[in-house]
């Protein structure tokens, strides 16, 4: 019989790109698909109709991790993958933020996963891109693809800890506004789901080298895209703004919503208790063209994509958030940096 003990996920921030560090987060994930894949080269000469000779080419890792949202120190770092500048609150795990610290300030990960008989290693691994969602009756959930080096390897099995012992957020935890910050006293009530990616499109062709099999250097950055769709309870019309919701009207127009780091355009907080949440701020906002329709006697809703953009004064996004976690509050802390 399976022992579920040994199944964990873990990662470690490494100091140098691709050397191999301890775990010092593990999650509470659902799922992973964590695997090495390489390309091959094959080789036809024109005496033969089928190619004769054939070699590994490139080495490469990437998976993705799913799970509930939660402000643990597995999540968060993830989270800090992919903006790269961690900044401790007066009291370090209340109101932390995480803002975008540019490329050269992302981090590497270690990441090992206990399967069961073996524990497999993947090092040089960097957060390609991370996704929320929040949907009624559901739990909040958290995604996040991370891709690099190649050549993993199988080692014992370790006992995972679990510096986190709260519950994720849900759907009655969480609150979107528009034009300022969410908060569980500010926000839309017609709002039934959202979800968004960051994506950092990393430059896998341009971290290889010469006499490596595999990336030499961490995947470099590109361009940053923040994308992603809300959807109402019902059709948007001038007269339903409460809390500077897009509506039908301007939305068909064009709707550009730039707002400020007091007053985001759109601010999604997903709190698990007043001591234990994550809240996402977008600066400036350009929302896509509205969906909505009927069928038979369901209920109206109204879909809208958004997408964020970069401003100069206050950047794409930010995170803030405040946990419990033994290894992110208080004196005890462990900065994600480190």
């Amino acid at each position: 019989m399976t022992t579920f003990a040994n199944r964990y996920i873990s990662i470690g921030k490494e100091s140098t790109y691709g050397s191999a560090v301890a775990s010092d987060a593990y999650g509470e994930m659902d799922d992973e698909n964590f695997t090495e894949s390489f390309d091959l080269l094959t080789r036809a000469d024109i005496t033969r109709y089928g190619a004769t000779k054939s070699t590994d080419s490139k080495h490469y890792c990437e998976g993705t991790v799913n799970g509930p949202l939660q402000p643990d120190f597995f999540i968060m770092r993830l989270l800090n993958g992919v903006f790269g500048a961690h900044t401790p609150g007066s009291t370090p795990g209340v109101n932390d933020t995480i803002s975008e610290g540019g490329a050269n300030t992302l981090p590497s990960f270690t990441v090992r996963i206990g399967r069961d008989d073996n524990n497999y290693e993947y090092g040089g691994m960097v957060v390609e891109s991370i996704s929320v969602s929040a949907s009624v009756g559901e739990y909040a959930m958290f995604s996040a693809n991370l891709t690099g080096q190649g050549g993993n390897s199988l080692g014992s099995l370790s006992s995972p800890s679990y510096d986190y012992t709260g519950d994720a957020a849900h759907f009655a935890g969480a609150y979107v506004n528009f034009e300022d910050l969410a908060s569980n006293s500010a926000y839309s009530k017609l709002v039934q789901s959202i979800d968004f990616e960051i994506k950092t499109n990393r430059d896998m062709d341009n971290s290889y080298g010469l006499g490596d099999a595999t990336c030499t250097r961490a995947p470099p950055m590109q361009l940053r895209e923040i994308t992603g769709n809300i959807t109402f309870s019902k059709a948007i019309l001038t007269g339903d703004v409460v809390v500077d919701e897009p509506h039908y009207t301007e939305l068909e127009g064009g709707h550009l919503n730039a707002g400020s780091a007091s007053n985001p355009a759109l601010s999604a907080l997903f709190e698990v208790d007043s001591l234990n949440y994550i809240r996402f701020d977008f600066f400036k906002v350009h929302y896509g063209a509205p969906t909505t329709g009927i069928s038979g006697r369901d209920s109206q809703t109204m879909s809208v994509p958004f997408t964020a953009l970069y401003d100069a004064t206050s950047g794409m996004s930010k995170i803030t958030f405040s946990s419990e976690s033994t290894k992110l509050k208080g004196g005890s802390a462990t900065d994600m940096d480190a």
